[in-house]
């Protein structure tokens, strides 16, 4: 997921930059060696940090494709599934559904994760149901370590735009993105990287 926060950042300077000025307004010299600090609490506030890393976590799930068994008779939206059926969910797609994301459901836009009237991020992204993002899957078989994935996303994402920014190596360079088990870009990703300024 990391790999991919960078590359949309790379290619997306401005956002680039919005994210560095919140930082930097917010993770401080004196808030960082402050031991009462609630750094977490901190991070998951800040509307364009979660924006981001939401809108990435949307369009670049790690894992593309789950499946589940039917472990019993049921029916969905009104045709029979017996047990046993095996399902294959394709959560890569899923996350990208016009229906339900409108019709930019495929661009990087990360403002559909802070509230227009507020400023403040939100859970949904815009979309009607929360199971619109499977990234994490749903229900009782839902990732057990999501909340630690986000809050070391978080971190991460933190730590290197406040020291470093990045650029496409190759300036039009597409990225495709491989694999089964885990997604990431083919051939890797080739960043230019500099200390912030």
């Amino acid at each position: 997921m990391f790999t991919w926060v960078l590359a949309v950042l790379a290619q997306n300077p401005t956002y680039q930059t919005q994210l560095r000025s919140e930082l930097r307004a917010h993770i401080t010299a004196e808030a960082l060696s402050n031991p009462n600090a609630d750094l977490a609490t901190t991070l998951e506030s800040l509307p364009w940090l979660n924006a981001i890393c939401y809108e990435t976590m949307r369009l670049f799930p790690t894992v593309p494709l789950t499946r589940r068994i039917a472990i019993r008779d049921t029916e969905i939206i009104g045709l029979p599934v017996a047990k046993g059926t095996h399902f294959r969910m394709p959560v890569w797609w899923l996350n990208r559904v016009p229906a339900l994301w409108g019709p930019d459901a495929t661009l990087f836009k990360p403002e559909r994760w802070i509230d227009a009237d507020s400023g403040r991020p939100n859970n949904h992204g815009g979309a009607e149901s929360n199971f619109a993002l499977l990234t994490f899957l749903h229900g009782a078989r839902s990732c057990i370590g999501q909340g630690f994935a986000k809050a070391e996303l978080r971190c991460l994402v933190t730590a290197w735009v406040l020291a470093f920014e990045f650029s496409m190596a190759n300036e039009g360079q597409v990225l495709v993105p491989e694999g089964v088990v885990t997604v990431k870009p083919k051939g890797g990703l080739n960043l230019k990287v500099k200390l912030a300024s």
